[in-house]
Parts: structure tokens; sequence; C-alpha cells
């Protein structure tokens, strides 16, 4: 049954990333989260198989998948393993995606193609220490000298950047915010170790430091001063693939409780035969569903060319926060064992927590959202 209306192109590649998740990725996501090493040999393989450029241009070794497709594979990865698909969705939402959008036709070239092949990984750099909500306003500054940029400052929680080889950062110029492409190894330039988290263990999240780094003017991404524009653009389309994300882990939340409420006996019967089971399962589907629905309508409008600012931040919005209710429920499904770490639902739950916060909190969609209904007013 196609109820999402796929194409056939679409149902292609939804069934073949099921396919590899199932069998690749989720049988080694309870190791990933116990070691918190990150799965160089995973992204190897979906760099090998053209799922690291999956949204990107054929002509730059990309897949040139629709935004609806880049929704379902992200939801399938990220239900075999949220780490996965956390730093998945780092490298190619934000990095590729931005570099295809915005590069000149040398910077994609030189990097776009190792980024879609997986030869490279890529970083995203728009949190700072003193905060990542207000990303128009950033304390990392870049100061033209001669034929380079010189850049002061730093960066805080971004994924990918302990294994990354690709970064692209924000920083303040003469003309406004601008954007910059760099790579590990550049004088001045040094990656923090790894924050310890309460999940996504994974999915390696760093500071990063910039102590007078000189960045070739040719480094910069799109014009001086356009940059904030750009990413604000790209966080538009990130939230519909983040928002897809959080369905994955969800899901898989859904169906553990599912699986578990049949097989657990209690009182002589299956727990799945009580309402006080039935309902909290039934308010949990209800919700993942109308949470994908939200996420692939917003995608949709995306391939169609229409805005979609408001849509993206309801999907991201609605998928975070039913989420880690739905990954509570699981838990309290399993009873006592739902807090033990030999059933993956209490890494679900610690998973999801992590999209309350990351690619915006949820008060910012709400803002975001107000403002698209209500205008803006002054402060």
């Amino acid at each position: 049954m196609n109820k999402y209306h796929l194409s056939e192109d679409q149902l292609d590649a939804w069934n073949g990333i099921k396919e590899y998740a199932k069998e690749r990725i989720a049988p080694l996501a309870q190791e990933i989260d116990k070691s918190g090493e990150f799965p160089r040999q995973l992204f190897n393989e979906l760099g090998e198989q053209g799922y690291l450029g999956a949204g990107q241009p054929e002509e730059y070794g990309g897949a040139g998948c629709d935004a609806v497709t880049c929704c379902l594979i992200l939801e399938e990865i990220s239900k075999a393993c949220g780490s996965v698909g956390n730093c998945f969705n780092a490298h190619m939402s934000l990095v590729a995606t931005l570099l295809a959008d915005h590069g000149t036709t040398e910077q994609k070239e030189k990097y776009l193609r190792d980024l879609t092949s997986g030869r490279k990984l890529g970083a995203f750099g728009l949190t700072e220490p003193s905060g990542g909500s207000n990303a128009g306003d950033p304390k990392t500054r870049a100061v033209l000298d001669g034929e380079c940029y010189v850049l002061n400052g730093s960066k805080a929680f971004i994924t990918n950047s302990w294994v990354a080889d690709v970064f692209l950062v924000t920083a303040k110029t003469q003309s406004g915010v601008s954007a910059f492409i760099l790579e590990r190894g550049m004088p001045g330039f040094e990656i923090g170790t790894p924050e310890h988290k309460m999940g996504m263990h994974g999915s390696p999240t760093c500071s990063l430091y910039f102590d007078s780094v000189r960045i070739p003017k040719e480094n910069m991404l799109g014009p001086e001063g356009g940059g904030f524009k750009a990413f604000a653009r790209a966080l538009d389309r990130g939230r519909v693939n983040v928002a897809a994300l959080i369905v994955g882990i969800a899901q898989a939340s859904l169906e553990a409780a599912i699986a578990y409420a049949k097989e657990r006996v209690q009182f002589g019967k299956q727990i799945a035969a009580f309402q006080g089971i039935q309902f909290p399962i039934a308010e949990m589907a209800t919700q993942i569903e109308a949470a994908r629905l939200l996420t692939l309508n917003a995608a949709r409008m995306y391939d169609a060319g229409l805005p979609i600012k408001m849509e993206s931040s309801m999907a991201k919005y609605f998928a975070a926060e039913i989420a880690l209710k739905a990954c509570d429920t699981a838990i309290t499904v399993h009873g006592g064992y739902g807090y033990c770490v030999d059933y993956p639902v209490e890494r679900y739950y610690r998973d999801v927590k992590c999209y309350h916060i990351a690619e915006g909190t949820s008060n910012i969609q709400r803002i975001v959202i107000a403002r698209e209904l209500l205008g803006r007013f002054p402060i």
C-alpha cells in the first residue's frame, strides 16, 4: 500500500535504505552507543552506495534525490541508530547542501565530490559558546588582510567535528555575517575533545577554536555578508530533514513498545490486551503519523518551490515534542526493563532529547511560527 503517494523512484529508494539500515546499521546501534565511537565503516559504505550525496547534483557525484526521498532516507537511518542519523544529517543536509546551493564551480569541484562520495566528511559551525539561537550576531570575527581573511573566535557543540575534514563556519565580517570553508589542519585551527553527552554517543560533538586562521578569499561561501541568509535558507530545509530524523527515532520506540507489549505476560495475558497499554500506544502511533505527514508535506512544498519557513518549523517543533513523549511512553510500557540498557528504549529517549535543543529549540520554532502568522513586533 502506497499510502504516502510516493513515486516509483521514491519507493525504490525507501525500500533500499530500509533493507540496508535493518541489516547493517541497527545491529551495531547498541555497540555504537556503548563505545561512543564514530562508525567510520558505515559512513564509508553510505558513501559508496550514494546515500551521502543523496540530495546533491549528479554532476558532482550526488544522486539528485528530491526532498521527500531525503526525508525517507533520514527516517530509516535514524530509526536504526540515532547517532548515525545525526552525523548523516549534519554532513548531507547542511554541509553538502550549502556547498551545492551556494558554492562556486571551483569550490564544488574541490570539496563537493569528496563529500558526496564519503572520501571526506563535513561539519557545520554555527553555534558559539555564547549561544546558538542568535545566529545573526556571531562573536567569531573575520577580517580581510590582503588575499586572506583572518579568523578569530570559537564554535561549540559542532556535530562531526572530531572526524570531519571540511568545515563550514560563520563569522562577522565588515559587511555582515559571512560563511567560510575551512579544512582540517589549517594553521591556528584547533578542534576540541568530544563532549560527554546524555545521548547520541556515536555522534562526536566538539568545540572549534580559531586563532588567527588565514582563510583564502576564494574559500568564502557566497558573497561577503551573505552567509546568514544562505544558512537561514538551508536551515529551513534542514528542519524538515531533522523532523524526519526525529520521526525515525520515535518510530523505533513505537515498534519496540508494540513488540514488547505482545511478548510480556502479566495476570495470564499479554499486556497488549490491557487498555492501560493499548491507549498510550494508540496515542503514540497517531502522533508519530501526524509528525511524519507534517514532515512529508513540508518536503513536498520544498520540492514544488514553495516557501517552507513556517511549515518546516511546525514539522520540527511537533516532531520533537511528540517524539520525547513517545520515547517516554515506550519506557513505561517496558516497565523496569525500559530503564535498563539491555533494551533500546532508554537509548531512544536519550538520543531524541537532543532535538529539543539542536537545530533550533522548541521555543525558537514557536517564535518562527508565530512571526509567520502574526508578523514581527518591536522589542
